[in-house]
C-alpha cells in the first residue's frame, strides 16, 4: 500500500471520528464527563461484512458495575468532510448479560444515535449484537468499508481487540483515541485470510476506535453509504449555474409581470401633450382676467401632476382660498428683530356651492376652533382633520374624470401586493436556505416583490381626459416659469399675479410670483395690504416676496408636523 494512499485514508478516518458537534448528536462525550464507578476490564469485537454490504457486529464487554444499569451510545451520524456528514443505520440490536437475555434492556433512538441500556450488578459480561448498514462507500481509489466500532462508553477501555472479516480486503487503517484524534491504533494488520486484526491499548472514556479498509476489484459488494449535506449559510446561498439561472429566471418573470401590469393597468389612457405654453389670460370687457386651464384649482393641479394629495397641494389650496376672498392672511409683528414670522388667519365667509368639497373641508379643518387662528398653533387642531381633506381631494380628481380610480387606493393595492410577495420571498428564502442551496431563488422573489411595490407608486393611471388636463397643466407651468405679468396693464398686474401665485406655489415657483406681486409696489410708503394679505405696521408690499415664501414654508411645516400626508 502506497504512502499517499495511507495518508489519504488516515485523513478520511480523522474526519469520520469527528462528531456532529453542531447538533449535539453524541451524548457519550457528556456522559464520559460524569463521575462513574463502572469499570470495563476487557473488550473484544468481531464483525463480518455480508454480501449485501451490511456489517454484522458482536461485542463482548467485561464489566465491573458500579451501579444497577449500564449505558453506552452508538453514533449513527459522523462528520465525513467539510460539507457532509455520513449516516449509518443500526438495526437488529440485542444484548445479553452473563449469557442470559439482558434485563431491562432499552434500545432508545436519540439525536443521531442509539442509546443502549441494560441492568447489571457486580461482575458482568455484556454481549451486544447488531447490524450496521451503509458502511460501504465509493472513493476516488475504489470502495472502502468503515465503522467506528469501539465507541459510546462512559468509562475507558483498557484494551480492545477487534477482528473484522472483510472479503477481498486490500489494506487497513485504524485510528483510536478521543474524538478528533489522529493517532493510529496500537496494531492493525491484514491477515492472509483478508480479516482485519486490530489491537488497541487503551480507548479513553468517550473515545473511539475506527477502522477503514479498502476492497479489491474482485469484491461484489456494492457501495451503500449515505451522506447528508451539512447546513451552512454559504451552502444555502450557493452561487453556481443552477442557482443563478433559476434565480435569474424567477426574478425575470417577476420583473416581466410587474412591467406587464404597469403596461396594461398603470399607464395613462392617452399620451400627455407636449406642454406648449398655456397663457392663463382671458380678455374681457373689464380687461385681461386670470383663467386657469379647464378651470382647474391649485390643489387639483398638484394631485393630477404627481398623483398624490400632499402638503404642497393643501398649502396652495389655502393660498387660493385667500386670493378668492374666503380668508385673509395677516402677518404678525416679530417678537424681536430676528424672531420668527407668524401669521393669523381670519375666515371671511363659510362659502357655498362654489367651493369644492375638499376646499370646504380644508376651511373647516383650519378654523375648527374659531374664525381666527395663528399658524404656529395649527398643528394640534389639524391633526384629526387632515385625512378628510386628503380623502376629499382624491375623491374630487375621480369625480372630475381625471382618474378611473383613486390614486391612493391604486397605490395601496400595488404596494400591498408587493409587500405580500416580498413577505412570501422572505419565507421562501428561509425555507430554501434550510432545506437546499437555492436560497437565492427566494431572494429573487423578494426583489420581485420590492420592484412590484415600487412600480405601484407610479401605477395610478390617468384617463384620456386626465392626460389632456395634465398636458395643459404642463403648458401652464411653462408659462409660469418663462413669462411675467409685465405685458399686462399695471392696474391688472396685482390681481393677475395674486391669482397665479397658488398655481406657482404648487408647481415650485412661489418665489418668482411673490416677487411679481412685490414688483407692483411703486412707492416707498408703507402699505396696508392687498386685501387677502396684510402685514404689520410699516410693512411694504415690496416685502411680500420674503413674507409669502416664509408663509408657504411655515404653513406646510404645520401640516407635516400635524400628520405626514405622503
Amino acid at each position: 500500500m502506497s504512502l499517499k494512499r495511507r495518508l489519504r485514508s488516515a485523513a478520511l478516518l480523522i474526519s469520520l471520528t469527528v462528531p456532529f458537534v453542531a447538533l449535539g448528536t453524541l451524548p457519550a462525550q457528556a456522559a464520559a464527563e460524569r463521575a462513574t464507578d463502572d469499570q470495563i476490564t476487557a473488550y473484544a469485537a468481531e464483525a463480518t461484512l455480508t454480501k449485501d454490504g451490511a456489517l454484522q457486529v458482536k461485542e463482548t464487554v467485561d464489566l465491573t458495575a458500579g451501579g444497577t444499569t449500564f449505558s453506552r451510545t452508538l453514533a449513527t451520524k459522523v462528520r465525513a468532510d467539510s460539507e457532509r456528514d455520513r449516516t449509518y443505520d443500526v438495526r437488529d440490536v440485542s444484548a445479553t448479560v452473563n449469557g442470559q437475555p439482558a434485563q431491562g434492556f432499552q434500545n432508545e433512538s436519540i439525536d443521531d444515535g442509539r442509546r443502549l441500556t441494560v441492568n447489571v450488578s457486580g461482575q458482568s459480561k455484556i454481549v451486544y449484537s447488531y447490524t450496521v448498514d451503509n458502511v460501504v462507500a465509493e472513493s476516488t481509489e475504489g470502495r472502502e468499508v468503515s465503522w467506528p466500532i469501539v465507541q459510546g462508553f462512559s468509562t475507558s477501555v483498557p484494551k480492545a481487540t477487534v477482528t473484522v472479516d472483510v472479503p477481498f480486503a486490500t489494506w487497513v487503517t485504524c485510528i483510536a483515541g478521543r474524538v478528533g484524534s489522529s493517532m493510529p491504533c496500537t496494531s492493525s494488520q491484514l491477515a492472509e485470510s483478508a480479516a482485519l486484526q486490530i489491537d488497541q491499548n487503551g480507548v479513553p472514556a468517550g473515545g473511539r476506535l475506527t477502522f477503514l479498509t479498502g476492497l479489491s476489484d474482485q469484491a461484489t459488494v456494492q457501495p451503500n453509504a449515505e451522506f447528508t449535506t451539512r447546513w451552512s449559510l454559504g451552502r444555502a446561498f450557493t452561487v453556481d449555474s443552477s442557482t443563478l439561472g433559476l434565480a435569474a429566471l424567477v426574478l425575470g418573470l417577476g420583473l416581466l409581470g410587474a412591467a406587464a401590469l404597469w403596461f396594461f393597468r398603470g399607464r395613462d389612457a392617452a399620451k400627455v401633450g407636449g406642454g406648449a405654453p398655456e397663457r392663463p389670460v382671458l380678455d374681457s370687457s373689464d380687461g385681461p382676467q386670470f383663467a386657469a386651464p379647464d378651470g382647474i384649482r391649485p390643489g387639483q393641479v398638484g394631485t393630477v401632476v404627481d398623483e398624490t394629495a400632499d402638503v404642497v397641494d393643501i398649502t396652495a389650496t389655502l393660498l387660493d382660498l385667500a386670493v378668492r376672498n374666503y380668508l385673509t392672511i395677516v402677518e404678525l409683528p416679530r417678537q424681536s428683530q430676528f424672531g420668527k414670522l407668524d401669521w393669523e388667519l381670519h375666515r371671511l365667509n363659510p362659502g357655498g356651492p362654489e367651493l369644492l368639497p375638499y376646499e370646504k373641508a380644508l376651511l373647516d379643518a383650519v378654523f375648527a376652533d374659531g374664525d381666527s387662528v395663528v399658524v404656529s398653533t395649527l398643528g394640534p387642531s389639524l391633526r384629526p382633520r387632515l385625512n378628510l381633506v386628503r380623502e376629499q381631494l382624491y375623491a374630487d380628481v375621480v369625480t372630475q374624470g381625471w382618474f378611473a380610480n383613486r390614486p391612493d387606493a391604486v397605490r395601496n393595492r400595488w404596494t400591498t401586493a408587493g409587500v405580500v410577495l416580498l413577505g412570501a420571498g422572505v419565507v421562501l428564502t428561509i425555507v430554501l436556505a434550510i432545506v437546499s442551496k437555492y436560497a437565492l431563488v427566494g431572494f429573487a422573489v423578494m426583489l420581485a416583490g420590492l420592484v412590484l411595490a415600487l412600480v405601484g407608486q407610479v401605477a395610478p393611471a390617468r384617463t384620456a381626459r386626465g392626460a389632456a388636463v395634465l398636458g395643459r397643466v404642463a403648458g401652464l407651468q411653462r408659462y409660469l416659469l418663462d413669462e411675467t405679468s409685465a405685458d399686462l396693464p399695471h392696474s391688472h398686474r396685482l390681481e393677475f399675479a395674486s391669482r397665479c401665485l397658488p398655481y406657482a406655489a404648487v408647481l415650485g415657483l412661489t418665489e418668482k410670483w411673490a416677487l411679481e406681486i412685490a414688483a407692483t409696489d411703486d412707492d416707498d410708503d408703507p402699505d396696508a395690504g392687498i386685501g387677502w394679505y396684510s402685514g404689520p405696521e410699516n410693512w411694504h408690499l415690496s416685502d411680500i416676496g420674503e413674507s409669502l415664501s416664509n408663509f408657504v414654508t411655515s404653513f406646510g411645516g404645520s401640516l407635516t408636523t400635524a400628520r405626514r400626508l405622503f
